[in-house]
């Protein structure tokens, strides 16, 4: 293994690894999944696998000079692709690194630095919105290049989707390569938003779907690093089968926990002014994660409804639980849950943060007072 620190999806790489074994490899894989998951490590240590000098059953050594120059993301049959800024004008037969500043070319050695220590590290420089096409270019270069007997190269392509925004002349120049195909060339894409990849991408890849980290496994990772159980508990559910979500919640989990208590006081206490307090000049990527929080908190109160105690996420609220579910016997929070899901969805087609956030609010309390009337019917709520 490359990675001592990966929960390997056993099953998965199994099957990958059948591709090689019987030499049936095709020309390009589409890993798909939610963020986090390990994904883009799954493909690296596959790549060790198929070029390691003394492989173990199903796996690399970890050990010999293949495997060593792959650990550090150094490998010269290892060509990472990720989404760049065009922070400098360049010609078209010029290497996508002459788009980065220096500052950036740095940023980007210390983030492929860290995916070699990190499986679970996600490599993004900011405004790096798309895959530009001298990345592609630099693939089609890269793959007229000799490969020794035995071995693969691997063009490994991180936030594929990013091919096809905001224009898709990076995906139209890659189908051309993946249409004639070099030999011992492999292609694997990497997207946690394959409905975004066009069908004519997609349709030669072979998909491998990649499901989330059971909790119970990410509870035993992460109680690593924190010694408090219930901690570990509450961070393993709510991080929704992704290891990078919850290693990014062990350091901000008690101001998050303590905002979303504010956030709960303003529903129960139908203080839209706290609510929005809350939000106020807060982008939707904060208001989301929020919104997200809450989904569990209702769900929760859903779990309670039916005497599902074992399930609930934030078992410090138990308590109120149990008190606002007897104060609110009619309440379906599943609708609950529901409006925040369409909350979430405007937000995302750039609906106004703050206009979105109020609707929600008068929503829930609609919800809550057993009353039909949708928010988000009204256009002028998302404008």
């Amino acid at each position: 293994m490359i990675y001592d620190n990966l929960i390997l999806n056993k099953y998965t790489f199994k099957n990958l690894t059948s591709f090689y074994k019987k030499k049936h490899l095709p020309n390009a894989f589409i890993f798909y999944g939610n963020e986090g998951i390990g994904k883009e490590a799954h493909a690296i240590e596959f790549f060790a696998l198929m070029n390691c000098k003394e492989p173990d059953i199903n796996s690399a050594c970890g050990k010999c000079n293949s495997c060593n120059k792959i650990k550090i993301l150094q490998h010269e049959l290892l060509n990472i692709i990720v989404p760049l800024p065009k922070s400098k004008k360049i010609g078209k037969n010029d290497n996508s690194l002459s788009a980065l500043t220096e500052k950036q070319q740095l940023e980007l050695i210390n983030q492929f630095s860290e995916k070699g220590k990190n499986p679970y590290h996600k490599i993004k420089l900011d405004k790096a919105n798309t895959i530009i096409i001298n990345s592609i270019k630099d693939i089609k270069n890269s793959s007229t290049l000799s490969v020794p007997n035995g071995n693969i190269k691997l063009h490994l392509i991180l936030d594929a989707h990013k091919l096809c925004y905001p224009k898709q002349e990076s995906a139209n120049a890659l189908l051309k390569i993946l249409e004639e195909p070099k030999e011992n060339n492999l292609f694997i894409l990497v997207t946690s938003q394959i409905s975004k990849i066009i069908d004519t991408i997609s349709s030669r890849c072979v998909p491998v779907f990649f499901n989330d980290i059971n909790y119970l496994e990410i509870e035993e990772k992460i109680s690593e690093k924190v010694n408090d159980p219930n901690k570990t508990k509450i961070i393993s559910k709510i991080c929704e089968g992704s290891l990078r979500k919850a290693y990014d919640l062990i350091d901000s989990f008690d101001n998050k926990i303590s905002i979303l208590g504010q956030l709960i006081k303003s529903i129960n206490n139908n203080d839209i002014n706290r609510w929005n307090s809350e939000f106020k000049r807060k982008d939707k990527n904060y208001i989301c994660k929020y919104f997200n929080l809450l989904t569990f908190f209702f769900r929760d109160l859903e779990f309670i409804k039916k005497s599902n105690k074992s399930d609930i996420c934030f078992s410090e609220f138990l308590d109120f639980y149990i008190e606002y579910n007897n104060n609110n016997t009619n309440t379906k929070w599943a609708d609950c849950i529901k409006s925040i899901n369409n909350a979430q969805n405007y937000l995302l087609r750039n609906g106004s943060p703050q206009l979105v956030s109020a609707a929600l609010f008068i929503e829930i309390q609609n919800i809550i007072n057993c009353k039909n009337k949708s928010m988000f019917e009204l256009n002028e709520w998302i404008a």
